[in-house]
């Protein structure tokens, strides 16, 4: 788990977000859009005995729900500060994707504490909507996507893909290098993160009313270790063979 590359993305996330929104102008029904998501404080929520559980398998649970959550960080870019400029003009990236077509609603400011421009475009399809993040760094006049995501209209799924304009695996401004991927039904939310260089993803179901559920690991297409708790947090936890997916050990915990 390379928890150092989070960090990282993370702190550049937090260095140019800007919390104050703008919410007095609704000419547009795409204006008032927004990734579900971004209404939560968090993405997941566990038993609140599990978070503060000592035990090592019931804080490794935890351990991938805060991943989880560090999506939030990311979706702060989602909201337009007070005092972006609004355009209907859509943004062409440099980095791949083409322009959205139809209507679209975009916002673009410049980062008070450094030399980036950011934007934050959204569009729609028949069945979703999108959501996109641009930066613009000095020197530069051309605009790189940073996140894409788009959510069905019912919210019943969505995805969210990060793009590395950073350059921490190369030139490849292209390259997608995390996706976020979620889904609900009925009571149950699940949750799948995949970190596309390191070749491991990681999966959470949680039932978002009892807040009992599972996480399960992948290397490759190679089980590695499950977890399950119930609504108290008391958990079952299993490792696998990473050569050919054997059971190795288990055991469970008790908060």
């Amino acid at each position: 788990m390379k928890i150092t590359k989070y960090l990282l993305l993370l702190a550049v996330a937090l260095f140019a977000f800007a919390c104050s929104h703008d919410d007095k102008d609704s000419s547009s029904s795409l204006e008032k859009q927004t990734i579900s998501l971004s209404s939560q404080s968090q993405v997941i929520t566990a038993p609140s005995a599990m978070q503060s559980s000592s035990d090592d398998h019931a804080q490794m649970a935890v351990s991938y729900i805060t991943m989880a959550n560090a999506m939030n960080t990311y979706l702060g870019y989602f909201k337009a500060p007070e005092g972006a400029v609004k355009s209907t003009t859509a943004i062409t990236a440099a980095n791949g994707r083409v322009a959205a077509s139809g209507d679209v609603v975009v916002y673009t400011w410049s980062d008070a504490n450094s030399d980036v421009k950011i934007a934050y475009q959204i569009s729609e399809t028949s069945d979703s909507y999108a959501f996109d993040v641009f930066f613009q760094f000095s020197g530069s006049s051309s605009w790189l996507k940073y996140f894409h995501a788009e959510e069905k209209k019912d919210r019943s799924e969505g995805f969210m893909n990060v793009y590395d304009i950073l350059g921490i695996y190369g030139d490849n401004k292209s390259l997608i290098m995390l996706k976020y991927n979620w889904s609900r039904s009925g009571d149950n939310f699940t949750f799948k993160l995949t970190d596309t260089q390191d070749n491991y993803y990681f999966v959470v179901t949680v039932n978002e009313k009892t807040k009992a559920g599972e996480v399960t690991y992948y290397s490759g297409t190679i089980k590695i270790y499950d977890m399950t708790w119930d609504t108290n947090g008391n958990g079952h936890w299993a490792f696998y063979n990473a050569d050919d997916g054997s059971l190795l050990e288990e055991g469970t915990w008790t908060v």
